[in-house]
């Protein structure tokens, strides 16, 4: 049920007020494993491949160090090799590792401010009260405009349509439990190239100490143009080091959201 108007901007006050008190500098340590399926093409020239690499993230409030075991660096040197001899060959190793960037990463440990600086170019709709396992949540509604996924200006002028959700449930003092992006659209590049694309993820986010970190986030994205077909299917798992930081239980639990409550959103 939807709440009253005075009470729709509570549960944006209090994530907003959540996330300025998630910005700290608690060190952490932790192993992010990126498994991933791309298929590639269609008919006869479908090509899929399936890659998985752990990553080792240390952040002491300095800065963050990024460390690629052994294993990994090897399988990227001999994908490397083998790329030389058939420019076909699958590179999973490389993908899995290229597909995770410095500023993603970064977000994954501290990721209070990239979340408010995201809804902040979103419009909210709206909230509305679920009961969950632990508790009642709350969900808040938000339309996205294209700026909100597209970040290069050159780009969007080739858009011409586009629809984006986003999702977001909270616990009773604010703190994010789990997101849901979704969006879709199409353009033209010049008068030969049409392009298709679209995109839903779900993250799960967990506290550890004054910091927000993402926990779990599962992805999908088909993309179709006329020079390419491509649709890819991940999730990034963060396993912490430091079982002693505290953390908030209700943050802990992932609430079941249906997919009926889900679409309904």
């Amino acid at each position: 049920m939807l709440c009253s108007s005075t009470s729709l901007a509570d549960g944006l006050t209090d994530l907003q007020q959540a996330l300025e008190s998630l910005k700290g500098t608690t060190p952490i340590s932790a192993t992010l494993t990126n498994t991933f399926t791309e298929k590639r093409g269609e008919g006869k020239d479908l090509k899929e491949q399936q890659g998985s690499a752990d990553i080792l993230l240390n952040d002491n409030g300095q800065g963050l160090q990024i460390t690629y075991s052994k294993a990994i660096l090897d399988a990227m040197d001999e994908e490397a090799r083998q790329k030389l001899e058939d420019e076909d060959v699958p590179t999973p190793t490389q993908d899995a590792v290229n597909n995770l960037e410095a500023s993603e990463l970064k977000t994954t440990l501290s990721a209070a401010g990239n979340l408010q600086r995201f809804i902040q170019k979103a419009t909210f709709q709206g909230e509305k009260e679920q009961q969950c396992e632990n508790g009642q949540i709350r969900e808040l509604n938000f339309d996205l405009p294209l700026e909100a996924v597209i970040s290069n200006k050159k780009v969007r002028g080739y858009v011409n349509d586009f629809d984006g959700q986003y999702q977001i449930w909270i616990d009773k003092k604010g703190f994010p439990l789990k997101s849901r992006l979704s969006f879709s659209g199409s353009g033209r590049a010049f008068i030969f190239f049409s392009m298709q694309a679209q995109t839903h993820a779900t993250t799960y986010y967990q506290v550890a100490g004054n910091r927000l970190v993402i926990l779990d986030r599962e992805y999908h994205r088909a993309y179709d143009s006329s020079w390419d077909t491509s649709e890819t299917q991940g999730r990034e798992s963060l396993v912490l080091h430091q079982p002693q930081i505290s953390t908030d239980s209700t943050l802990v639990a992932q609430c079941n959201v249906t997919d009926q409550q889900r679409s309904q959103g």
